[in-house]
C-alpha cells in the first residue's frame, strides 16, 4: 500500500501517469468551463465518442490490410484516427448548426448514438480480436510511458498558453456573443480556436485516457465551480483547482483500492459536485439566518432587502424626460437563469411558429416586461435599444462603460440600465439577490437615479422554483417605483 506523499515522489512507479492525469486535470476544466458557459456541456460527450469511432475505424482499417502496418506502436496509430474523426466531427456538426434547422442538443445527441454505434460495429469487424481495441479505449492512462508524457505535456501545453493569452476573447464570445458581435463584429475566428484547442486535448485525451475520463474532465469540474463563485475569472480558476483534485485524490485512490482510474476519477467528481451544492446550500441559509438576526438586532429595516437608497424611481415630469431606452437586463452571474417553460399554449405556438423551440423565456426578460409596464405608468415614451440595432446587447450598471456602449449605439435621451448580479433561487420560500438599476442621461453622463436590491426577497407562496423567481422580480418592481 502506498501512501499519499510517496506516489507524489518523482521515483515512484506510477509517477508519469500521476503527472499524466494531473496535465489533464489542469487544462481540460478550462475548456469545459467554456462549454459550460456556452451551454454546449454535451459537446463535451460527444466529441469523445467520435475520437473513440475514429481508433476503432483506424485498427479495423489497419487490421484487414486497407492500410499498411506502422512500427510507431498501437497508441500512434489510433491517435491519427482520433485526430482524424474529431476535427471531421467537429468540422461537420459546426457545419450543420451554420445551415441547418433544428435545436442544436439534437444535432449533439444523433451524433453520439451514431459514433457509439460505429465504434462497437467497428470493434466488431475487427478480425484481430477486440481485446486489444477495447483495452486502447478504455485508456490505459496506468501505462504511460515518458514519451508519451512529453507528446502530452507538449500539446496541452500548447493549449494552456493559448487559453491564457486569448481568455478574454474566449470569455466574450461565450458568455455575451450579442455584445461581442457590436463590439467586434463577427467572432468566427475565436470560435473555430476554441473548438480547435477543444478538438487537440480530447483527440489526445482519448487515445492516452480514454473517452470517459476526458468527459469527466471537461464536464465535472466546471459544473462543482457553478454553484461557489460569482465572478468568470473565479470560475475558471475554481474549475481547474477541481480538477486536479479529481486527478491526484482520484489517482491515490485508484491506487489504494485497487480501482480502475477513469470510473475512480469520474465518481470522485460527481462527489465533488454534490458537496459543492451542499456547501452552497449550507453557507446560503447560514448568511440568511445571519442576516435575520442583524434586521431584528438594528430594528431598522422594515424588509429582509437592503438598498442604497429608499427614493423611488422619478416620474417622465419631474426629470423633463425626452426619451427613454429600457435597455436589455445584463446577467452577470454564472447561470442562464432560465424560467421553466409550464405555459400549456407554448407547443401550439411553437407549431404556429410564433415562438421558436429554442426559446425559453429568463428572469432578465420577466424583469424588463415588469419595468416597461412601470415606466410607460410613470409617463415615460419607452424604447427598446434593439428597435434602432437588433444586436444591441445589456448595457452595465456600471456609468462609463453603459455610457460607452450606448453611444457606440447612436442613443440619446435617457436610458435605463439594469444589472442581476446575484440571483439564486434554490430554496422555495426565499430568492437571494444582488441587483443595480440607474438611470442615466446619455448627453452629459448624469445619473438622475439609482437603487440597489440586495439580500434574500420572501416568496412564501410560491410553490416551485420558477413561481420563486417571478414572484421575487414583482416584489423587486413593486420596491423600485413603490419607495
Amino acid at each position: 500500500m502506498s501512501t499519499f506523499f510517496e506516489i507524489l515522489s518523482p521515483s515512484y512507479l506510477l509517477f508519469p501517469a500521476l503527472l499524466g492525469t494531473a496535465i489533464m486535470g489542469l487544462v481540460c476544466p478550462l475548456i469545459g468551463s467554456y462549454l459550460v458557459l456556452r451551454r454546449t456541456v454535451f459537446l463535451g460527450l460527444t466529441l469523445p465518442q467520435i475520437a473513440a469511432a475514429g481508433v476503432s475505424f483506424t485498427f479495423w482499417l489497419q487490421q484487414s490490410g486497407f492500410l499498411p502496418e506502422w512500427g510507431q506502436g498501437e497508441r500512434s496509430v489510433g491517435m491519427v484516427g482520433s485526430l482524424a474523426f474529431t476535427f471531421f466531427g467537429m468540422g461537420l456538426l459546426g457545419y450543420l448548426e451554420q445551415r441547418g434547422k433544428g435545436m442544436a442538443e439534437g444535432r449533439l445527441a444523433a451524433a453520439y448514438a451514431l459514433a457509439g454505434g460505429l465504434t462497437i460495429l467497428f470493434i466488431v469487424f475487427n478480425p484481430a480480436g477486440q481485446i486489444e481495441v477495447l483495452n486502447l479505449l478504455k485508456g490505459e492512462v496506468i501505462a504511460l510511458s515518458q514519451g508519451e508524457l512529453r507528446l502530452l505535456a507538449a500539446v496541452y501545453g500548447v493549449v494552456l498558453v493559448a487559453i491564457l493569452a486569448f481568455h478574454r476573447e474566449f470569455l466574450l464570445i461565450s458568455f455575451d456573443r450579442d455584445l461581442a458581435f457590436l463590439l467586434k463584429g463577427r467572432q468566427v475566428v475565436w470560435d473555430v480556436m476554441l473548438y480547435l484547442l477543444a478538438g487537440l486535448i480530447i483527440a489526445f485525451g482519448v487515445i492516452l485516457a480514454g473517452p470517459l475520463l476526458i468527459f469527466g474532465f471537461l464536464v465535472l469540474p466546471a459544473l462543482a465551480a457553478r454553484p461557489l463563485v460569482s465572478r468568470m475569472s473565479s470560475f475558471l480558476i475554481l474549475s481547474s483547482v477541481f480538477g486536479l483534485i479529481m486527478a491526484v485524490f482520484g489517482f491515490y485512490s485508484s491506487v489504494q483500492l485497487d480501482l480502475p482510474l477513469g470510473p475512480t476519477d469520474v465518481t470522485l467528481g460527481c462527489v465533488v459536485i454534490f458537496l459543492a451544492y451542499g456547501f452552497s446550500r449550507l453557507t446560503a441559509r447560514m448568511g440568511r439566518a445571519l442576516a435575520i438576526f442583524l434586521v431584528c438586532a438594528a430594528g431598522s429595516f422594515s424588509g429582509c432587502a437592503s438598498r442604497t437608497t429608499t427614493v423611488p424611481v422619478p416620474d417622465a415630469n419631474s426629470i423633463h424626460s425626452q426619451q427613454l431606452w429600457l435597455a436589455k437586463v445584463k446577467n452577470s452571474t454564472a447561470l442562464t437563469l432560465l424560467l421553466p417553460a409550464t405555459n400549456p399554449l407554448r407547443s401550439l405556438a411553437e407549431m404556429a411558429g410564433k415562438i421558436s423551440s429554442d426559446y425559453r423565456q429568463s428572469v432578465m426578460d420577466l424583469l424588463r416586461d415588469h419595468l416597461k409596464a412601470e415606466l410607460e405608468q410613470k409617463g415615460f415614451d419607452v424604447s427598446l435599444p434593439e428597435q434602432k440595432e437588433a444586436r444591441f446587447p445589456p448595457l452595465p450598471a456600471d456609468d462609463k462603460s453603459a455610457l460607452r456602449l450606448a453611444r457606440e449605439g447612436q442613443l440619446s435621451g435617457i436610458v435605463f440600465v439594469s444589472e442581476i448580479r446575484r440571483w439564486e433561487a434554490d430554496m422555495q420560500k426565499f430568492v437571494r439577490v444582488v441587483a443595480d438599476f440607474k438611470l442615466v442621461r446619455i448627453d452629459d453622463g448624469a445619473v438622475l437615479w439609482q437603487r440597489r436590491v440586495q439580500g434574500a426577497i420572501p416568496t412564501p407562496s410560491a410553490t416551485n422554483l420558477g413561481q420563486a423567481s417571478s414572484d421575487a422580480v414583482n416584489a423587486i418592481v413593486r420596491e423600485l417605483f413603490a419607495g
